[in-house]
């Protein structure tokens, strides 16, 4: 997996200072503390994604790499360009779609919005999901691959050069899903998944906002509310493998 940063801040949070200032009991018409409590609520946001690998709250992320991952299909082709020591993935295998898979952190992800790689002359490739390559939208990490049957295009060794920017993340409404239909052609035709934040999530950073709020300079989290978040963790459980 390469390095990744958020590139848009969150329009909405998934819990609101009403719906916080309600948790502790203060009265709706009170506006003294709101400036606390958004803070408060965006932190314990902040680190509950540290604790699930998870987006909270629906942005855009931009992933890095160095190269795209690249088929290991015989001895020989490990020697071939680019040069094996620097080119091969952690993800490399003698499958062809593991080898070539892409995991995309913070869970849900919803689309892949732009890819694009320098190309070995220095060109800027582009590449457009379902059309290019396969979202699987479905498994946490979520995956990207090429086409069945093709393969990524060479890449110049240079710092970053794949950039992938992703939008993913939940909206504040625990209903809500979000559905895709494919465009492309040899892949599933629709995916859905619940973007909706998870209640259990959500009480999670009512709960460290409460905590936060009675012990006044206090950046701990309490064992039970981390139990909370640690209960919805991602975990990738084949880091290096499909």
């Amino acid at each position: 997996m390469g390095y990744c940063r958020q590139i848009a801040l969150p329009t909405t949070e998934p819990v609101s200072v009403e719906e916080a200032k309600s948790f502790l009991y203060l009265p709706s018409n009170s506006s003294g503390q709101d400036d606390f409590i958004l803070g408060s609520i965006q932190a314990a946001r902040e680190m509950a994604e540290i604790l699930t690998n998870r987006a909270l709250a629906k942005r855009q992320f931009v992933m890095v790499l160095d190269s795209h991952p690249y088929y290991t299909d015989t001895i020989g082709s490990q020697l071939a360009y680019p040069p094996s020591y620097y080119s091969l993935p952690r993800f490399s295998t003698t499958l062809w779609n593991y080898s070539q898979m892409i995991k995309l952190p913070f869970s849900p992800v919803i689309s892949v919005d732009a890819m694009a790689s320098v190309a070995p002359d220095g060109s800027i490739t582009t590449m457009n999901q379902d059309v290019d390559f396969v979202l699987d939208r479905i498994s946490e990490p979520a995956r990207i691959f090429p086409l069945p049957g093709r393969f990524w295009p060479p890449d110049l060794y240079v710092a970053n050069a794949l950039q992938i920017t992703f939008t993913a993340g939940y909206t504040a409404d625990p209903a809500a899903t979000d559905s895709h239909t494919s465009t492309g052609t040899n892949q599933q035709t629709t995916s859905k998944i619940v973007s909706g934040v998870p209640q259990l999530i959500r009480m999670g950073i009512l709960n460290l906002v409460a905590y936060w709020f009675q012990n006044r300079g206090a950046s701990d989290v309490p064992p039970a509310i981390e139990k909370l978040f640690l209960s919805q963790a991602v975990i990738d459980f084949a880091p290096i493998r499909g």
